[in-house]
């Protein structure tokens, strides 16, 4: 389906119509190398494609990382420097008013591309900024409205996520279920397949302990080499299997995995994020008992080295920074030091401001002193 602008008053239309230079956009590919100073075009499941020179070419949609465009329309570019400045929800504004735009109206995007684009950066923003509600509005706005867009697949995943962590398992499966469908309608790749049946697995409450260790096994090993940020993933939720039986032998498995995620360079943000929440977790549970003194601290060290690089590195990933911050908490409140309690307090204090509401900001404030 083409996406159109609404006719609204100048000002609105001119801003999402004017674009800046004639693009020289970057593709950037999985295996680590780029294809530079082109002009990228339709963008589907299977393939981008793009203009080098007077040239048409295409590279497969499943072998790319991420693309740099140089030219956008305003309200995009605008949107986007807003949110590199942390004004996420003026950046969401903009986005939604481009967005409306595009789907009322009628006429013809300047870049065929960005109608996606802008939708897709709509579900990252109201992931940001916790907001379950407008994330699964823009996931549906994008799968409706860009069906054979590159995006659609993790605007699949993100909805089921927001709705299974917002409490509504059934409706979490029922949008794998639809994903599911759109897989096998379209014949997506293998990757996609094991997307879905990973995210259907994890949001399965009824299957714990061994079986789910190894059915995520079994997907881990069916991604290889292929697939490797569905490998992390999978990994990443086994070590999290063993972490949630809370024994001292199930810590000292999950250790290893987390620290074999965090040292690759194919692994995801977010798989980042929960392979250093779950690292931090690991060595704190060993600090604690610990009985010599030099050791403990030095492993306490580690610890909030890696529940802080949550906080500073992976400050989007909302569904791990608050843990992360309080554990941090937790350990400098282990210490003797006056400057450490203090430390432990102000981060008490963040998760109850930043995340109100939250599991986490109830922890904290229970450790935090009035």
């Amino acid at each position: 389906m083409r996406l159109h602008p609404l006719r609204t008053g100048f000002t609105a239309l001119a801003l999402a119509l004017v674009a800046g230079p004639l693009a020289a956009d970057t593709i950037y590919l999985l295996d680590g190398k780029s294809i530079e100073d082109v002009s990228v075009g339709t963008e589907t499941f299977k393939e981008i494609e793009y203009k080098e020179g007077s040239k048409k070419r295409t590279v497969k949609t499943d072998d790319v990382l991420r693309i740099d465009f140089s030219a956008k329309s305003q309200l995009v570019d605008r949107a986007d420097t807003a949110a590199a400045d942390g004004q996420l929800f003026d950046a969401i504004g903009d986005l939604e008013l481009y967005v409306d735009g595009m789907i009322e109206g009628g006429k013809a995007p300047r870049y065929k591309w960005e109608p996606a684009y802008a939708l897709n950066r709509l579900v990252e923003l109201y992931t940001q900024v916790g907001d379950a509600e407008g994330l699964i509005a823009a996931a549906d706005k994008l799968i409706a409205n860009a069906p054979e867009s590159r995006y659609v697949p993790t605007a699949f995943l993100s909805k089921a996520e927001a709705q299974y962590y917002s409490g509504n398992a059934k409706a979490a499966g029922d949008t794998l279920k639809a994903f599911k469908a759109v897989i096998q309608g379209q014949t997506l790749s293998q990757r996609w397949q094991l997307e879905q049946e990973l995210a259907a697995l994890v949001y399965d409450a009824a299957v714990k302990g061994k079986t789910l260790r190894d059915r995520l096994d079994k997907i881990s090993t069916k991604a290889g080499s292929q697939f490797p940020r569905v490998k992390n993933r999978a990994e990443v939720a086994i070590a999290e299997s063993f972490v949630e039986a809370d024994k001292d032998d199930s810590f000292a498995k999950a250790e290893p995995i987390f620290r074999g995620i965090v040292e690759n360079p194919k692994a995801d943000p977010g798989t980042l994020a929960a392979a250093y929440t779950g690292l931090g977790d690991c060595i704190f549970r060993r600090a604690v008992k610990e009985s010599d003194a030099k050791k403990r601290e030095a492993l306490m060290t580690e610890a909030v080295m890696a529940y802080m690089r949550v906080v500073v590195v992976y400050k989007d990933q909302n569904r791990y920074v608050p843990k992360a911050m309080f554990w941090a908490g937790r350990v400098f409140d282990e210490s003797t030091d006056s400057e450490d309690k203090d430390r432990a307090q102000k981060l008490y204090l963040r998760v109850m401001r930043e995340f109100q509401g939250s599991d986490w900001a109830t922890e904290a404030s229970s450790f935090r002193k009035r």
